[in-house]
């Protein structure tokens, strides 16, 4: 569907008249023009009609779609929910089909899907499964280079964080609030901060760095109070600093958390956390030098 058609639709649908909708905008012509011989305008036009049709530009941007999710943010909601629960021939392939759309398009997007997979399934078995020297390069340039960070550069680097040292992690998260300050009102940005937390607080514990794990903890806590995920995010916070003291001697403390995620109806997640509980627990065991 094109802008001007949907704008139409948008505004016969509220029974407003092209007067209406331009008052104070824009001439009528301006907007009739827009309307039926498909011209163009400014993009500050075109989010001043969304404005007074009480159009968000996420549902504006659905419509325009004709109401299907725009291939980007649907692989992005699907690839951690979806896409790594595959077989690994499934996620080679999937490699293989972003590699191939890249060559095509030159969409850097489609590079950095390939590229996360391919972590993931190193990361995985623990080996080197494919060669990511080249690949770790350009994540690493490309994040370095660009000074204001939106929801893209939030998601490759928490997706991409073990790739980085921790002080190196630590330290960039403080510039990491200061490069997406300009963000820090909107709901999406607060789900990604809380993402890259959760992220940060796993790795964290990995690597058994418990000082990283309280400071992102402390961070998360924080960040939630203004957060749509203030609930999950709470919990999660609970399982984290149970799981501490799990490693200190204290039994089942992060179990208590998992029971409750049991008791809202996510056996699903609940298996998954202890599934990281047993592995962390057995990694401390195995170390020598623990922190």
């Amino acid at each position: 569907m094109e802008h001007g058609t949907l704008i139409r639709k948008l505004r016969k649908e509220r029974n407003m008249s092209q007067t209406q909708l331009a008052a104070g905008i824009c001439s009528r012509t301006t907007l009739s023009s827009f309307e039926n011989n498909h011209s163009n305008v400014s993009s500050d036009l075109l989010f001043k009609y969304l404005e007074r049709l009480n159009v968000t530009v996420q549902e504006y941007s659905f419509y325009l779609n004709d109401s299907v999710t725009p291939e980007k943010e649907y692989l992005s909601a699907y690839f951690y929910n979806e896409i790594t629960k595959k077989h690994d021939e499934e996620i080679a392939e999937r490699i293989r089909g972003f590699r191939s759309k890249y060559e095509n398009t030159h969409d850097f997007y489609f590079c950095c899907m390939s590229i996360e997979l391919k972590l993931f399934l190193n990361k995985k078995h623990s080996k080197d499964l494919y060669d990511v020297d080249e690949d770790k390069r350009i994540i690493k340039n490309y994040l370095n280079r660009v000074q204001q960070w939106g929801h893209f550069e939030i998601s490759l680097f928490s997706n991409c964080l073990y790739i980085f040292n921790s002080d190196y992690i630590r330290g960039t998260f403080s510039v990491l609030l200061k490069r997406t300050k300009l963000l820090s009102s909107i709901a999406s940005y607060q789900n990604d901060i809380s993402i890259f937390l959760n992220n940060c607080i796993v790795l964290s514990f990995e690597r058994q760095k418990l000082l990283d794990v309280r400071y992102y903890v402390a961070q998360l806590i924080k960040i939630s109070e203004s957060s749509p995920r203030k609930a999950y995010d709470r919990l999660m916070c609970e399982y984290y600093l149970g799981l501490l003291q799990e490693l200190h001697g204290k039994k089942d403390s992060a179990k208590l958390v998992i029971a409750q995620f049991k008791l809202l109806g996510f056996e699903e997640h609940a298996t998954e956390l202890e599934t990281l509980e047993n592995r962390i627990l057995r990694s401390a065991k195995k170390a020598v030098n623990f922190i």
